[in-house]
């Protein structure tokens, strides 16, 4: 469940290809998600406090499987966006149940926090990695394959666990610690959304090389997540972690080229700060509470909640700039096929298919590599049609960069705005 968040995010080319939609339609594949999520997440929680955890949790993780049956089989985008809005249901129930069970297993109730917490961010270093190899060696499809037994065996084994908890009015909601843990999540998990297609369709990385670019922030920040208890407070750490995951995404914006090298240094500081704000919030939400699933299901519903946000504000700035740089793109690349040293008929034959590439991928960059290599040229002219493509995706690239300056640095003021509640609480344990 944890990592079905990530996992998907590398598939989306994949699939608006396939489905010939524009990228603000797809972009509901992971919005639908979250929003299940984000609206189950507190009603599961209630439940799994009044019912056996174990059959709460087992009941969410068949209908998780059920809907990545039918995601996997889906027959048009709209069905698809459907199924995975019931994968959110499913986790929702199954996610916030296990915080339920956790306690008993993990050998207290302020270690199974961490313990939950600490899945949240492995599940989604793993997600970018399995989600790139799947899609690229088989399919996207594949990816919702593989979650069927995933889901299935785990919950054989938690069906029996747990017994009926008698129901008690569950306390106040840390209010400040979730709000500022969906404001982070409003930034800072739109940046995976935001990298892949920079990646993927922006500098035409194959989606396993693009998975272990973005696995970088993710392994960042379960390498820093042992190391964030040795700072001082919980509020210190929620502090210091917003700020270095604002600074990050910044960097993203004002990435001084095109090319995956100048990802890592910022993907490096939003890993780390993901590692220290995380999980010092979601302990001061969590930890401590009566009906800790049902503290739980808010805090999930807060993150899950962001996720939505920052996808549904930044979609529409991406698009719009990506639609005004591929303008400029196509005019520049005009001008560079006009100057080439090659004869007036390759000219037009080459502009004819690299318009005919651009009205079959509206709303995208167009790929150039296709056209150049099935055009009708001399041998004489292949050396400056290589020299002419590669300016083109010089240029591109460059095109590509500009359409997410806006974006990651609107990002990050998402994210910064989670200083506000952290710094005007007054609890210490915040």
């Amino acid at each position: 469940m944890l990592a079905d968040a990530s996992v998907v995010i590398l598939a989306l080319p994949a699939i608006y290809r396939e489905y010939n939609a524009e990228v603000a339609d797809v972009a509901w594949v992971v919005t639908a998600f979250n929003l299940a999520i984000a609206l189950a997440a507190v009603p599961a929680a209630r439940l799994a406090t009044r019912r056996p955890a174990g059959q709460v949790c087992a009941v969410g993780l068949v209908l998780f499987a059920a809907a990545s049956a039918a995601c996997a089989l889906a027959p048009s985008l709209a069905f698809l966006i459907g199924a995975r809005a019931v994968q959110g249901i499913g986790g929702a129930a199954a996610v916030c149940a296990a915080l339920e069970l956790l306690p008993a297993l993990a050998g207290g109730e302020r270690r199974a926090v961490r313990v939950w917490a600490a899945a949240g961010i492995a599940g989604a270093a793993v997600g970018p990695a399995v989600g790139g190899l799947l899609t690229q060696l088989i399919s996207w499809q594949s990816i919702f394959v593989v979650q069927i037994p995933l889901a299935l065996i785990p919950a054989l084994v938690v069906f029996s666990r747990g017994a009926p908890v008698v129901a008690t009015r569950a306390g106040l909601p840390h209010i400040a610690a979730n709000l500022a843990l969906g404001l982070l999540s409003a930034g800072l998990a739109a940046v995976f959304f935001l990298l892949v297609l920079l990646l993927v369709e922006g500098w035409r990385m194959p989606p396993i090389s693009a998975a272990l670019v973005v696995t970088v922030m993710p392994l960042a920040a379960l390498i820093s997540a042992p190391f964030e208890r040795r700072v001082a407070s919980p509020r210190t750490r929620a502090a210091a972690g917003t700020l270095l995951g604002t600074g990050g995404v910044a960097a993203l914006g004002l990435l001084p080229g095109a090319g995956w090298a100048w990802t890592l240094a910022p993907q490096l500081l939003v890993g780390a700060g993901l590692a220290l704000s995380l999980g010092a919030l979601t302990e001061a939400a969590v930890a401590g509470r009566s009906a800790a699933a049902i503290h739980g299901g808010v805090t999930i519903a807060a993150r899950h909640a962001g996720v939505v946000l920052g996808l549904v504000l930044l979609t529409p700035v991406f698009v719009s700039d990506l639609d005004r740089q591929r303008g400029r793109a196509t005019q520049k690349g005009a001008e560079l096929v006009l100057d080439a040293r090659i004869d007036a008929l390759t000219k037009i034959d080459l502009a004819s298919r690299i318009a005919s590439d651009i009205r079959r991928r509206p709303g995208r960059l167009p790929n150039i590599h296709d056209a150049f290599a099935s055009v009708d040229a001399s041998e004489r002219e292949r050396a400056q049609l290589r020299i002419l493509e590669r300016r083109l995706n010089e240029q591109l690239d460059r095109a590509a960069t500009s359409s997410f300056e806006r974006s990651f640095l609107f990002a990050a003021v998402l994210a910064a705005l989670a200083l506000i509640p952290i710094a005007l609480t007054r609890r210490v344990e915040l």
